[in-house]
Order: structure tokens, then C-alpha cells, then sequence
């Protein structure tokens, strides 16, 4: 099976660089989801919004660092994907641990007949993204979709 690759699934009606109206987690994540409905990726808003609360539940999606995943695995996503929304006013992100502010939010949406491993790969994959300064600093930056793809592929090299 080909490797599911981070660039390859965020798509540029899931890219939002101005989420700046958006005040509270409940508001990000409905924005988000909506976002991924209108690209065709969910079909039932409220079956994902349940899976991703059930993944919070088992533990929290915030990351420290400005940063939260939240996502979600369910028969409702057609196709993986992943939605990116920067919301440089932040965001506070509460979880059942405390939370935090959140300015860079990545969503992935998991089709239920996804292997178990190939979806933590991909996770481990963003988060390991995460962790490079120079891509963080080219998401605060990114004034395009493209400048996001771009600085997925160029990070995901040093991944390989």
C-alpha cells in the first residue's frame, strides 16, 4: 500500500490562514468540519464532531506550543485529509487536562477502514513536523495554500 503522505491530503478548500473570528474550541472545530464537508470529505458533520470528541476523551489533542490536532476517525470521512486553520489571535483550546491557546490547528480526517497504523504514522508524521522550528515559523508566514504544501514538502524530506 502507498505511504498516505501529509501533502498529499490537505487540500485548498481545507486551508484556512484567517481563522481569526473564531473565539472558542466548540466555534474552531465547527469551523473546521465545515470546512471539510463543503470539500466532500465528511458527510455527516455531527458523526465526525462525535469521533473527535471520543479521541479527546481518551486523551488530549492540544500540544503545547500554540499548537493542537484534533482528530477524528469514523464512517462519516470519505477520504483522508487533513484541514490547517492559523488563527493568529489564538484560540483557547480546553481539554480535561487544562488546555491552552492554540494559533495553529491541524484537523485529520480518518475513514473508519483505515488501518489503525497507517493513521498513527500519519499523526507521528505531523506531530514530528511540528516539532521543526523552520516549519512552524513557514506556517505563521504562509500567505497561500501553496506556501503550506510547499512547506509540508520541504519538511517531509527530512522526515524520509
Amino acid at each position: 500500500m502507498e505511504q498516505l503522505e501529509i501533502s498529499r491530503v490537505i487540500r485548498p478548500r481545507t486551508v484556512d490562514l484567517d481563522g481569526n473570528g473564531i473565539k472558542d474550541k466548540e466555534s474552531l472545530l465547527d469551523h473546521m468540519i465545515s470546512m471539510m464537508v463543503r470539500a466532500g470529505i465528511v458527510s455527516s458533520r455531527q458523526e465526525y464532531l462525535d469521533a473527535i470528541y471520543e479521541r479527546e476523551a481518551m486523551g488530549p489533542t492540544y500540544m503545547g506550543n500554540f499548537i493542537a490536532i484534533p482528530h477524528g476517525k469514523c464512517e462519516a470521512v470519505k477520504n483522508p485529509a487533513i484541514a490547517f486553520c492559523r488563527c493568529n489571535n489564538g484560540v483557547f483550546y480546553h481539554t480535561d487536562m487544562g488546555g491552552g491557546e492554540v494559533k495553529l490547528i491541524f484537523m485529520l480526517a480518518i475513514p473508519a477502514h483505515m488501518s489503525g497504523e497507517e493513521y498513527m504514522r500519519v499523526l507521528a508524521q505531523l506531530a514530528r513536523l511540528l516539532v521543526y522550528p523552520d516549519f512552524v515559523d513557514r506556517l505563521y508566514k504562509a500567505q497561500t495554500y501553496d506556501d503550506v504544501v510547499n512547506a509540508i514538502k520541504d519538511c517531509e524530506k527530512n522526515l524520509a
